[in-house]
């Protein structure tokens, strides 16, 4: 494996002392030193080769980097190296690449995810008994280790003895992250990511405790490789298979003068935005982020939240919903050198040889036909390959799992003639949010695979926006495919989803369905987050999961992407 080690700098030389290269050697691994630079597309073209990344020692770090005035007894920083190891921090995150922060290097992670430091341990912990910087190598000092940590599973002990060569640490830690490792006097020698991630850093020199009676330190490098190991597998991976997501509602935000061809940066939502989202939104799919997280394709719908059904309300449905559509095209044409409206799978893969990311276009809710089914055919004009049949809410066409009065006993007659319609123009039927006498009815009249864009399992999280057992079988007895959503109410009754959730949901589909039928849409930007896979950069954790669960390549081929494609490829025969 290839390890990313950053470098120290040193009267104009990028160097790095020789116990980090010989550790990572010793624990298999190949050493990539990464010259500092200000380049920031240098530096991510060095990231895109390496499959781990070591962030190593050196000098303080600025202060106010923390938001905090430089303390006296802090030695001079360098700002060009704080810029250059933050960097790598931050895009090595986002690429999902494993990351072990060493002394300096702990601290980089800390503030490069808005964290604080001590600036000096003497002076602000005058009654600290534990002498933190020992130049020389002298005595050790005891650490103690978080239960049920990683640093205490790879240690197998509940307290070690560390080296220390520093006198600034850790005061608050990042969000994120959690302390697994504090000395006597209260200092945080260790912190490591909160959601599952290989993401740690130990305040000592583990590359320096290699040998005598400290041969365990070997376990952190050793570990490092073998995450590393398993990125470039994810990595391999996606380059070889086609991974779609299903569902994200990104086109939400066009009023907020978004550009999905760009990383878009936080933005305020006005007015104050409801149903617990924040006040200043951070964009979760762009092609920045589709890039970072190896994501190939992405189902960009057109959502309508249900409102009035009078003529002129249904009309001005149809005409909102086009106008979406229109500026979601024009975006991309915008970005035409790293992104291409999809319409066929034939399109996904010519997008992908040429290193662009395929848009395809949806409807949520039918709503947007409106009462006139010609609006169907303006939609496929403009290259809808899906239309939800609803969303929260009975509608013209049929009743909805959430929000409706079962008015219409599943499909209305004007939902009947809608899904033969649809079938006609080759527009997927897609039945997450409807109620499940209308998926049945829908499931009964559509000549094509129906598809759920974005539902999960009732057995395992007992929503109405989940589809049964029963269903998910009728999906795939007629050649469908069921897109687990990401969304946390949907994945587990309480608490906050994790990747392990969302892939038992998967599990279950394949276990009584096959994996033929199993597939992924995030609703991202819709409310859809997990934690450790909260935005499309992250994707690459759920392929990661599946690996560690025994699915092959081929059953994750299929999962990402191939069972939704057979069931497009079906609306050409």
């Amino acid at each position: 494996m290839l390890i990313g080690l950053s470098v120290n700098h040193k009267e104009g030389l990028s160097c790095i002392a020789d116990a980090y290269v010989e550790a990572i050697v010793k624990a298999g691994g190949s050493p990539l030193l990464i010259p500092l630079t200000g380049d920031s597309a240098a530096l991510d073209e060095a990231l895109s080769q390496v499959d781990g990344l070591i962030l190593s020692g050196g000098g303080d770090i600025d202060a106010p980097l923390y938001g905090e005035t430089p303390h006296p007894a802090a030695t001079s920083s360098d700002p060009a190296r704080d810029r250059y190891d933050i960097r790598l921090a931050q895009r090595a995150v986002e690429k999902q690449i494993p990351v072990l922060g060493i002394c300096r290097g702990v601290q980089v992670i800390n503030v490069a995810f808005g964290g604080s430091l001590i600036q000096d341990i003497p002076s602000q912990m005058p009654e600290s008994a534990v002498n933190h910087n020992q130049p020389d190598g002298g005595e050790m000092h005891s650490v103690a280790l978080r239960a049920g940590s990683t640093l205490h599973r790879l240690m197998k002990a509940d307290r070690i003895p560390v080296n220390s060569f520093h006198h600034q640490a850790i005061r608050t830690v990042a969000p994120g992250f959690e302390a697994v490792a504090q000395s006597e006097d209260g200092v945080i020698e260790a912190i490591e990511s909160a959601d599952g991630r290989f993401i740690l850093g130990v305040q000592w020199h583990p590359e320096r405790m290699l040998s005598g009676d400290q041969p365990l330190m070997l376990s952190l490098f050793r570990r490092m490789i073998a995450e590393a190991g398993c990125y470039r597998k994810v990595k391999d991976i996606h380059r070889r298979i086609y991974t779609i997501d299903s569902h994200c509602d990104t086109p939400l935000f066009f009023p907020y003068g978004i550009d999905i061809g760009k990383a878009n940066p936080p933005f305020e939502l006005k007015p104050a935005p409801a149903d617990g989202m924040p006040p200043v939104y951070q964009l979760k799919v762009d092609v920045p982020k589709m890039q970072d997280g190896l994501l190939d394709a992405v189902f960009m719908a057109a959502y309508l939240r249900q409102g009035e059904r009078d003529a002129a309300a249904s009309a001005q449905a149809a005409e909102k919903a086009l106008d979406i559509l229109r500026e979601l095209i024009r975006q991309v044409e915008k970005n035409n050198s790293v992104a291409g409206i999809a319409r066929t799978t034939a399109d996904l893969k010519r997008l992908k040889a040429e290193g662009r990311k395929a848009i395809f276009l949806g409807v949520e809710n039918g709503y947007a036909i409106g009462k006139d089914l010609r609006n169907l055919q303006r939609f496929a004009d403009k290259g809808v390959k899906y239309i939800t049949l609803s969303h929260n809410g009975d509608n013209d066409l049929c009743d909805a799992a959430v929000g409706g009065r079962s008015e219409h006993n599943g499909l209305s007659d004007f939902g009947k003639e809608v899904v033969k319609e649809m079938n006609r123009l080759r527009i997927l039927v897609d039945l997450s949010h409807t109620s499940e006498k209308t998926s049945f009815d829908a499931l009964a009249l559509s000549r094509h695979p129906v598809i759920a864009s974005h539902s999960s399992a009732k057995a395992l999280c007992n929503h109405p926006r989940n589809l049964s057992d029963s269903l998910i079988r009728a999906i795939a007895a007629t050649g469908g495919v069921v897109q687990v959503c990401l969304y946390s109410p949907f994945l587990k009754e309480s608490g906050t989803a994790t990747v392990k959730d969302a892939v038992d949901h998967i599990d279950h589909i394949a276990r009584i369905a096959g994996t033929d039928y199993a597939g992924i849409g995030s609703d991202f930007d819709g409310g859809g987050e997990l934690s450790g896979v909260k935005a499309a950069n992250e994707m690459p954790q759920i392929t990661l999961e599946l690996l560690r669960r025994g699915y092959s390549e081929a059953d994750i081929a299929k999962i990402w992407g191939g069972n939704l494609m057979r069931v497009m490829d079906h609306l050409n025969k």
